[in-house]
């Protein structure tokens, strides 16, 4: 298992703990159930996570107002 693919696993453990700990109990069961089919899935389709990223557009400062 790659790198990043571990940092993510560790992230999502580690919002559904903080969650819990809120007492958010639907965001923690939301957001377990969103990276399940990732922690199940690396070895059998590792295509899912780029497929399934979400890519951040970059803001340049151009467009930027002042």
């Amino acid at each position: 298992m790659k790198t990043c693919q571990r940092l993510i696993i560790s992230w999502a453990v580690q919002r559904v703990t903080h969650l819990d700990k809120l007492q958010m109990y639907e965001d923690s069961y939301a957001v377990s159930q969103e990276f399940c089919e990732w922690t199940t899935s690396f070895n059998v389709y590792p295509e899912g996570l780029a497929a399934s990223t979400l890519k951040v557009p970059t803001f340049n400062k151009e467009n930027r107002t002042s």
